[in-house]
């Protein structure tokens, strides 16, 4: 049962023609069984909006020409006497007008509301997740590990030296540098682990049900790739690293945040270019 919009957002493709389909039944029913003294034609715009927003503008047209055949159809067994006989093919014209602006609109609605949801979970410079990305996947993580009771592991890294990289090269080369750092994180991790830049230098790691041995083994991939991708541009930039493996009851999002984001600063007061690693709940141990 639909409850709300939200529950039409989830549906399936076909979940969502079979509902269409319904409701257009229902339209041509109630216009058929009322005559033509009783006008239902705005109501066939509901499925056509509809399948505008979830399957496209291809799927909408298609439901517009089908609506206006169902409405011309009702209206003919309806008996009504026009003037003259292009009169009903002309109200069927102008009803599918109407039906192919609205369908062509809200299917433009709809790509750039994607469009603009794509620009907010994405960062422009690197291609990574946003911290609005970042903090859905992790909360959505989180929530997994606690349920089926799995490890996963959070990191952090910050770039040492990237402020001299700004300053001596100008912030063109600090881009690059940027961008390079990031495609070599992504390349160290899975498909279904994430990375995310949160702003400026500092980059977040989600590693889904990963230990902490698990974990050691990403930071020394990120860690080689970073420096290899790097190397020419850039030698002095290094990575300051701090890894919170939650083995068992993660805390919430916030927490667990605040103590991967304070493990990683551990990591950089210690003379960076090094990786602390922890169990959540466990003392440091020596950076390395």
């Amino acid at each position: 049962m639909i409850r709300s919009i939200s529950d039409l957002a989830r549906m399936s493709p076909v979940a969502t023609l079979v509902l269409a389909i319904a409701v257009t039944a229902m339209v041509f029913g109630a216009d058929y069984q009322t005559g033509y003294e009783i006008s239902f034609s705005v109501f066939y715009l509901g499925p056509v909006v509809l399948l505008a927003w979830r399957l496209g503008k291809r799927a909408a047209l298609l439901w517009a020409c089908l609506s206006c055949v169902c409405w011309f159809l009702a209206d003919q067994a309806a008996g009504n006497i026009y003037s003259h006989p292009a009169i009903p093919f002309w109200n069927a014209s102008v009803r599918l007008a109407f039906f192919v602006v609205t369908a062509v609109l809200v299917a433009a609605l709809r790509a750039s509301h994607d469009h603009q949801r794509v620009l907010a979970r994405t960062d422009p410079l690197t291609g990574l997740a946003t911290r609005r990305m970042f903090e859905e996947h992790l909360d959505h993580d989180l929530d997994w590990s606690r349920r089926f009771n799995v490890p996963m592991t959070l990191i952090y890294v910050d770039l040492d030296h990237f402020k001299d990289v700004n300053d001596q090269l100008g912030h063109a080369t600090g881009d690059r540098v940027l961008v390079l750092a990031a495609h070599a994180m992504r390349d160290a991790i899975r498909d279904v682990d994430l990375v995310a830049r949160l702003g400026g230098d500092e980059f977040a790691i989600v590693l889904r049900q990963t230990d902490q041995n698990g974990a050691k083994n990403v930071v020394s991939k990120i860690t080689d790739r970073v420096q290899q991708a790097l190397k020419d541009i850039a030698p002095k930039v290094t990575c300051s690293i701090g890894a919170v493996t939650f083995a068992k009851d993660p805390p919430a999002l916030v927490e667990a945040v605040q103590a991967a984001d304070s493990v990683m600063y551990q990591a950089k007061k210690s003379g960076r270019n090094r990786a602390t690693f922890v169990i959540y709940g466990e003392p440091l141990e020596n950076p390395v």
